[in-house]
């Protein structure tokens, strides 16, 4: 019975022994990778972080430009009803961003307010949901927008939007 007992804790010895040359071993590789890392010459990781930069910028889209001449010309508040549902209405609170034009400004933003009215008009509450929603929102009135004066409007920006 007694060589039965000397058996098992040989097999039960056998895995632990397996456990720290595995263990052994990817310290060992990772030690020896580490070295490896270490050692390339400074230029080669500077370039690989270089070019890891300039993939980040090729993502982002590029900054508008905005001459220091430009103006925010805020708009009286916009309330319309949308087509559906009936009862719905929205009140947006926005300004443009114009360049270049100093005379007649507030009758541009009138025009424009009435513009997005009409646009509005013709919404639907779903169009407005989430935030891809607001997105396209906002993507809309910079279009009326730039379609009224292609030239001096740049942006529009909006600060507040009410759904009721």
């Amino acid at each position: 019975m007694a060589s039965a007992d000397a058996r098992g804790d040989e097999k039960s010895g056998g895995g632990l022994i397996g456990l720290v040359v595995v263990t052994l071993l990817a310290l060992g590789f990772g030690a020896g990778f580490g070295f490896v890392v270490s050692t390339q010459p400074q230029s080669a990781v500077e370039a690989e972080a270089g070019g890891k930069e300039k993939a980040a910028k090729a993502e982002k889209p590029p900054a508008p430009s905005v001459s220091p001449t430009a103006v925010l010309v805020a708009m009286t508040p916009i309330v319309a009803n949308l087509a559906e549902p009936h009862d719905a209405w929205i009140r947006i609170e926005a300004s443009m961003l114009v360049d270049g034009v100093m005379q007649g400004v507030d009758l541009l933003a009138a025009q424009v307010a009435e513009d997005f009215v009409a646009y509005l008009r013709t919404a639907t509450l779903s169009q407005f949901e989430g935030p891809s929603g607001f997105q396209n929102l906002r993507e809309d009135l910079v279009d009326r927008a730039t379609i009224r004066d292609r030239e001096h409007i740049k942006d529009v920006i909006i600060h507040g939007v009410v759904v009721e």
